[in-house]
């Protein structure tokens, strides 16, 4: 019998996102933990090339029932101006669009992506370049940050987040599960908190249970010191 949450997730997502976000959990729940290697910027190229996951509407992506709840966090904190790292195709910025913002930045390292996210959120401005070399954290307008389903990618994640300014809101999430292109992944809520904790002031980690047994994912909110 399937689970009350189950039903409510599969009610609250369109059927299109419902079954890419079961064969999605699917795959991660029978995907053998992988070597730790960041992956480069070819190999993030043609995932977004190839996967048609990323060229459709957000509200048509397996990720769709995370969005929801990191976007209406981010609109009920009052943010108006955004700096989305690792912005990937411009789902989420699309979403955030829909939902009344007006200013967003966009980052990413693969030339796919961005590409893909001019065409899908052409009212947005996205760049192309890698999170360590950008002057985008000092010369464009932002009171809130988010890194969804992005710092679980590289392995320098703590340096990207000290190039936050100071004072800025903090939206991220991060996964329990391994992947090809995961460098690490966490087992508990405390364990993000202890990872990430000495850049916020303050930082809350919630666990958000997923609609398959055992898959997680943990929602930072924070103030960077």
């Amino acid at each position: 019998m399937e689970s009350r949450w189950k039903t409510i997730m599969r009610d609250l997502t369109p059927p299109l996102a419902w079954r890419g976000m079961k064969s999605f959990l699917q795959a991660v729940k029978l995907y053998e933990p992988p070597v730790v290697q960041e992956r480069d910027t070819a190999w993030y190229d043609s995932a977004y090339k190839e996967s048609t996951t990323y060229q459709g509407s957000y509200t048509q992506s397996p990720y769709y029932f995370l969005w929801c709840v990191l976007v209406d966090r981010l609109i009920r904190s009052g943010a108006t101006s955004v700096l989305d790292i690792g912005c990937g195709s411009g789902q989420v910025a699309g979403f955030l669009r829909d939902k009344g913002l007006q200013r967003y930045v966009g980052l990413d390292v693969s030339s796919e992506a961005t590409g893909l996210a001019r065409s899908q959120c052409p009212e947005f401005e996205f760049v192309t370049a890698s999170v360590f070399d950008t002057d985008v954290f000092t010369s464009v307008e932002y009171d809130t940050v988010i890194c969804m389903e992005f710092l679980e990618h590289v392995t320098e994640d703590l340096q990207v987040l000290n190039r936050i300014r100071s004072g800025t809101r903090f939206f991220g999430t991060v996964p329990n599960f391994p992947y090809p292109s995961h460098v690490r992944c966490f087992s508990s809520g405390k364990e993000v908190a202890s990872h990430y904790g000495g850049l916020f002031d303050p930082l809350s980690v919630d666990t958000f249970e997923s609609p398959a047994e055992g898959i997680r994912f943990f929602i930072l909110d924070g103030i960077k010191k």
